[in-house]
């Protein structure tokens, strides 16, 4: 997977947001995101997914615009809808202050344990 500590950081601002407003939906995709404990992900399409993303983004290293367009690309296969008001958010710079948590903690090493494999 390229650009481990990007995805764990967009994972950790989808989980504070889960954790906020505990939408069904949002605890399915991070449920299918997450990491299991051999190093792959819940659905392996995701990490293709985040590839593709990492990818498509000027800077490799800017995880906030990895996390927008790997929703794009989720968005574009058809999954769930609603995840498009977490991308809307996100272009309009909302809920900064869950980000800045995210990526306090992945600094931190706060995140899920699972994550800590890169």
């Amino acid at each position: 997977m390229k650009n481990i500590k990007a995805y764990r950081t967009f994972f950790r601002y989808l989980d504070n947001i889960w954790n906020s407003e505990e939408h069904d939906w949002l605890g399915a995709l991070l449920g299918q995101m997450s990491w299991l404990p051999d190093g792959s992900t819940a659905d392996p399409a995701h990490e293709y997914d985040w590839d593709d993303a990492v990818g498509q983004v000027t800077d490799p290293d800017d995880a906030y615009m990895i996390g927008m367009q790997f929703l794009r690309i989720y968005l574009d296969i058809g999954y769930i809808d609603e995840i498009g008001e977490i991308l809307k958010d996100m272009e309009a710079r909302k809920r900064l202050d869950l980000w800045e948590k995210a990526v306090h903690d992945v600094e931190q090493g706060l995140d899920d344990p699972y994550l800590h494999l890169g």
